[in-house]
C-alpha cells in the first residue's frame, strides 16, 4: 500500500533532521514560516526549532527516529515513535515520543507532542525541548 502523502513527508522530515549533516534549511524547508511546536509544555516557533535542532547536533554524536505507529487524515497526522539519541560521551537514551501534526500546503505547521524517557537519565527529558 503507498505511503499517505503527508506519512512521507514526516519520514523525509525525520531524515534530515536526524543527518547531522544536512543543512539546517533542508530540515526547516519542511515546516511553515508560522511552525508552532508545543512540547511537553514548552512552546516553540520556527526560530525555536532551529535553535533546537542546532542544540541537538551540538549535543549528540547521533539520533535516530524509529516510527512505530502513524495514522494520518487530512491536514492531520499522529506518530508514536522512539528517539534512540547517543551523546558525545557514548551514553545514549530512548524516548518515547507521542505526536500530533498539522499540514498545511505540504509543509508542518503544527507539532504537539509529550516525550517519555524509556532508557537514559531524567534529564534527557529535556531534550525534546533543548534549546
Amino acid at each position: 500500500m503507498p505511503l499517505h502523502h503527508n506519512e512521507r513527508i514526516l519520514q523525509e522530515m525525520f531524515a534530515a533532521f536526524t543527518d547531522f549533516t544536512a543543512p539546517l534549511d533542508r530540515v526547516l524547508a519542511f515546516m511553515t514560516p508560522d511552525y508552532r511546536q508545543c512540547v511537553d509544555g514548552q512552546d516553540m516557533t520556527l526560530t525555536d526549532f532551529q535553535t533546537h535542532t542546532q542544540a541537538l547536533r551540538n549535543a549528540l554524536c547521533r539520533l535516530s527516529i524509529d516510527i512505530q505507529h502513524c495514522v494520518c487524515e487530512g491536514d492531520k497526522a499522529a506518530t508514536v515513535h522512539v528517539a534512540h539519541a547517543i551523546r558525545h560521551s557514548g551514553t545514549e537514551s530512548l524516548i518515547k515520543v507521542v505526536a500530533f501534526y498539522r499540514f498545511r500546503a505540504g509543509r508542518i505547521c503544527l507539532v504537539d507532542e509529550l516525550t517519555h524517557v524509556l532508557q537514559g537519565h531524567g534529564k534527557d527529558k529535556n531534550l525534546g525541548g533543548l534549546q
